[in-house]
């Protein structure tokens, strides 16, 4: 983007943060405009190799925070576009919720990138290469803060579980009654230190909203 180690996007939250809210959402529009088309719709029917789609949303989508505030404006209008083509092609969908607030794993298709670090002074080849580590430093706080070094959490974020709820609550205010909706995915890839009688709860809260409001 044309910026420095100080100003790069390397995830849907920087790219909002770094780009702004009117600028982030002019270049959002443009990507949508030409990312999923109902010619590739129409070619998965005709292959006839496809039935169903799983298609990722960000929690941003229905509670919108921090950066995501005006960025992603229309999102849904997008979504709502993509549901009716799936329908009118025989296509049912599932609805992964894709983002969590402050990152359900560490990794960018969380939304949020959380725990690199810039490594650029390593670097002798090519000149002034820009690199970072992240894999091996990784953490992931929508559930809590976490402890690195004691390799647990500290904190639990209650609020952000809540969030997360109330997210699956918009969407299926939202989508309950759409003809090709298949089910929802409460949470994607939640990683593999998160608290589990937290995830658990989550999981249950999250299964009996669905069934009491989309049975």
């Amino acid at each position: 983007l044309g910026g420095n180690e100080t100003a790069v996007a390397m995830d849907h939250y920087s790219f909002c943060r770094v780009l702004g809210p009117e600028e982030g959402n002019k270049q959002l529009r443009r990507h949508w405009e030409s990312w999923v088309t109902e010619d590739i719709l129409r070619e998965l029917k005709d292959s006839g190799a496809v039935n169903s789609l799983r298609v990722p949303v960000g929690d941003f989508m229905f509670q919108p925070y921090g950066p995501y505030v005006g960025c992603t404006d229309g999102a849904l209008d997008y979504l709502d576009q993509l549901l009716d083509w799936a329908h009118s092609y025989g296509f049912s969908v599932l609805l992964d919720v894709h983002t969590q607030k402050d990152s359900q794993n560490g990794f960018d298709n969380s939304g949020q990138t959380m725990g690199f670090s810039w490594t650029s002074g390593l670097s002798t080849y090519p000149r002034d290469l820009t690199t970072f580590q992240h894999w091996p430093i990784r953490s992931a706080n929508w559930m809590g803060e976490f402890d690195p070094a004691a390799i647990n959490y500290t904190t639990i974020k209650y609020d952000n579980i809540q969030h997360s709820l109330d997210v699956i609550g918009s969407l299926l205010e939202r989508y309950a009654g759409h003809p090709a909706v298949l089910g929802v995915e409460p949470v994607n890839e939640p990683w593999e230190l998160t608290p589990l009688d937290l995830l658990k709860q989550f999981y249950w809260d999250a299964y009996l909203m669905v069934k009491e409001k989309a049975p």
